[in-house]
């Protein structure tokens, strides 16, 4: 049974997790709930483009966050926040841009020391997978989780990134998923001296390498209108532990059912031939393919606030530059479920589900 004021985060990608560490640094009794699985977060560039949010109160707080992440790492230690060399091109491949130094979050070093961060605080960190929506119970919320059983809990967070609908098939229609996916190296490439490679020296000084102009978000928005699915590829690496992730494609399918995974033999084909269009040598690296499943709302605003009008069930996902938008507003939502500020807080930033 549940303790008073308890409450339980479905997630542990980075969603959950920072917001998990907030809510415990609040003083609730919280536990996470884990399936254990590949997230979004692991395979994400983990870049933190603060200067990159859309006009508006939520653009504004997204310059909060290089502080937040060094709030963060003062508290828990180190999660992979560094310094980060960015490199643009767009308008053709051959015409690249320098921005001022930019940041990352290494994906790598966050997801191993998420664990040791989270015990810390005294979150209880739980293995399993929610099977069915959350139903309400005298003491609060029951999940039935596989493997354990069940648990009830006073206040359920759904952070569980595309598998929120599973579990609330009444989110809003503009939370949707897509699937992602990228070249995974262990390891830095080792070109050898005379590679007519242009982007050697930047996977090798660390750097970041993307687009000007991403075309993921372009077909997120456009996903309520699509009648068949639709893909393209974001041509560029990031660095990620020892390795590098390498390219990044998106495909979106009409409804709000991502389906089953593509076939990733095709998934890969494609996403090569579209990094040959940045670097024929980089795309012909070898390296496993890995894909995920992504969620996203179609506005471009996250969901993050109370789901319906039941007391006690919450929602954050659909981030939208997860690195920059999650610990901005983690602290934001976990005030609100700790009764310290009121949800309509949150209503100026255009991400209650509401």
């Amino acid at each position: 049974m549940s303790a008073p004021g308890s409450l339980t985060v479905i997630g542990g990608g980075l969603a959950g997790s920072l917001l998990a560490l907030e809510l415990a640094e609040r003083g609730l009794a919280v536990t996470l709930v884990d399936a254990g699985e590949a997230t979004a977060t692991a395979l994400s560039y983990g870049g933190v483009a603060w200067w990159a949010g859309a006009p508006g109160p939520l653009g504004r707080l997204l310059r909060q966050a290089p502080a937040r992440w060094r709030r963060l790492q003062a508290r828990h230690g180190r999660l992979g926040w560094r310094g980060c060399g960015l490199r643009l091109h767009g308008g053709g491949w051959t015409t690249p841009l320098l921005r001022p130094p930019f940041a990352q979050v290494d994906t790598a070093a966050l997801m191993a020391a998420l664990p040791g961060a989270l015990a810390a605080a005294a979150v209880e960190h739980r293995r399993g997978r929610v099977v069915a929506p959350p139903r309400p119970v005298a003491a609060g919320w029951q999940l039935q989780l596989e493997p354990g059983g069940s648990l009830v809990t006073d206040q359920v967070v759904l952070a569980a990134g595309a598998g929120c609908r599973a579990l609330a098939p009444a989110l809003p229609q503009r939370h949707r998923a897509s699937w992602a996916g990228v070249l995974a190296l262990p390891a830095s490439p080792s070109l050898p001296p005379a590679s007519s490679s242009p982007w050697q020296r930047h996977a090798a000084s660390r750097r970041i390498v993307q687009p000007r102009h991403w075309q993921r978000p372009s077909l997120e928005a456009r996903a309520p209108e699509l009648a068949e699915e639709r893909w393209i590829v974001d041509a560029g690496f990031a660095p990620r532990g020892k390795g590098l992730l390498l390219g990044q494609i998106s495909l979106v399918r009409p409804g709000l059912d991502p389906g089953e995974p593509p076939a990733v033999a095709v998934m890969e084909r494609r996403l090569r031939a579209g990094l040959a269009g940045l670097d024929p040598v980089l795309a012909a690296l070898p390296g496993p393919y890995h894909q995920v499943p992504v969620a996203f709302c179609s506005g471009g605003l996250p969901l993050v606030g109370p789901l319906g009008d039941t007391a006690g069930l919450w929602v954050f996902s659909g981030f939208g530059g997860a690195f920059a938008q999650v610990p901005v507003l983690a602290p934001l939502l976990a005030d609100v479920i700790a009764g310290l500020a009121d949800p309509g807080d949150l209503a100026g930033f255009g991400v209650l589900p509401g």
